[in-house]
């Protein structure tokens, strides 16, 4: 991918929950970065995107620096909450996530078009679509026509007219396939047979899209004016679409290696973008924490740092089933997308830049996957110099929903904010 200076981009355009405050000595509540369960601030709600952190707790954090010509880089930048931090503050951004699903969701909050229109129809109804629409795992053929008709309305219009209803269909579409969600958030069904297919009629499904339309306009008229410019990228982390030497500030949260599919988390709305997984399995596979492996996968572990041969040769020689087979492979995946991406944060930061990173240990099995340790570790021989190192306590975890993980004692785990400096002035 050719490398984009920042200069000359048209800027004008296994899972753990940590409690959302904790208290100090005094029984104070501290800020922390877990997002509560009912997110409003920065307009999360519109579309409350996985894993992240809290957008109150992104504002005070940039709202320290003091230089207001530094520019903010979420490279992992999911639905936005760092890029429409920096924005409201004043700073610069620029967000990077390899989901085209979290792209379209952090473009309506941090470039919404306030002025943009409500679409009320897409006009007449279309009979059929193609049969390798990936909207046919959750819809009878006429429902997913009138979707069809909305998305190819859409395609017409101009980016900032388009985004609310974009938005509006993931919503509707998501309340309309809400059964196909089991215990695990991050993993949608599909349906199995012709039986199980949803079948809306044409007046009720405009009616539900235009009132998440209604929904959403309401929700970023909530938002302060942005009062910085941000560019947005479909691009992944491990090659940053930027010259090196152009960032001053990343704030970011890498996914955890907890094995969540974002692409099956995102499926449905990955069809409405026209992207079936089930056949296209391209970007499934290369996003980062992905259980699938992809066809070459180097097992060496003498690339990786201590912490992480550690942690590979615990998985490889653990007893239970597959162990030192797939579970390893997708391990070592895991760890060379991290060890990628943070080379690539290394280059296109400035010296004296500061990298922040929010990250949650884990568990494999029994075995403990010390990812903030591994982080620091990586980022330390790449010339970052580790300033802070704050851990907050886990109170919630959904791994008891999984019944063959309850076999498997685990300890407590932790959400870590570690802060760095690089270079000669770390």
């Amino acid at each position: 991918m050719e490398k984009l200076d920042l200069l000359d981009v048209n800027t004008d355009g296994d899972v753990y929950l940590a409690a959302p405050g904790v208290s100090d000595a005094g029984g104070s509540q501290l800020l922390t970065p877990k997002r509560p369960a009912t997110e409003k601030a920065g307009a999360a709600d519109a579309f409350p995107y996985y894993a992240g952190f809290s957008f109150d707790w992104a504002c005070s954090k940039l709202q320290r620096i003091e230089d207001p010509s530094r520019v903010v880089l979420d490279p992992w930048n999911g639905s936005g909450t760092t890029t429409l931090a920096a924005q409201t503050i004043g700073l610069r951004s620029v967000g990077i996530d390899l989901n085209p699903v979290a792209n379209k969701i952090a473009q309506l909050r941090s470039q919404v078009n306030r002025d943009a229109p409500i679409l009320s129809s897409p006009g007449q109804s279309s009979l059929r679509v193609d049969k390798n629409d990936g909207l046919h795992s959750w819809f009878t053929e006429p429902t997913a026509a009138r979707i069809r008709d909305w998305t190819r309305c859409i395609a017409q219009k101009s980016e900032g007219d388009a985004g609310l209803a974009l938005v509006a269909i993931f919503r509707a579409v998501r309340k309309a396939t809400k059964s196909f969600e089991g215990s695990n958030p991050t993993w949608v069904k599909q349906a199995k047979s012709v039986d199980e297919l949803i079948d809306i009629g044409v007046a009720e499904l405009d009616a539900a899209i235009v009132l998440e339309q209604e929904f959403l306009a309401d929700r970023l008229s909530s938002l302060p004016m942005a009062v910085a410019p941000t560019a947005l990228f479909t691009a992944s982390a491990n090659s940053l679409p930027l010259r090196d030497e152009s960032i001053d500030v990343i704030l970011t949260s890498p996914p955890y290696l907890t094995r969540i599919d974002y692409a099956v988390a995102y499926a449905r709305e990955l069809a409405i973008l026209g992207v079936n997984i089930t056949r296209d399995r391209t970007l499934r596979t290369r996003l980062m924490g992905t259980t699938l492996t992809r066809k070459e996968v180097d097992l060496t572990f003498d690339r990786f740092g201590p912490r992480s041969q550690t942690l590979l040769r615990a998985i490889s020689e653990h007893k239970s089933k597959a162990s030192g087979g797939y579970y390893l492979k997708q391990a070592v995946q895991y760890l060379s997308d991290l060890n990628q991406g943070v080379a690539e944060l290394s280059r296109v930061a400035r010296d004296g830049a500061d990298l922040h990173l929010v990250v949650q240990d884990s568990y494999y099995k029994d075995v403990p996957v010390p990812l903030a340790d591994i982080c620091i570790e990586e980022a330390e021989v790449r010339g970052w110099h580790l300033v802070e190192c704050k851990p907050y306590p886990v109170k919630r975890n959904l791994t008891k929903l999984n019944t063959s993980a309850r076999a498997y004692k685990k300890g407590d785990v932790a959400e870590t904010v570690i802060s760095f400096k690089k270079g000669r002035h770390g």
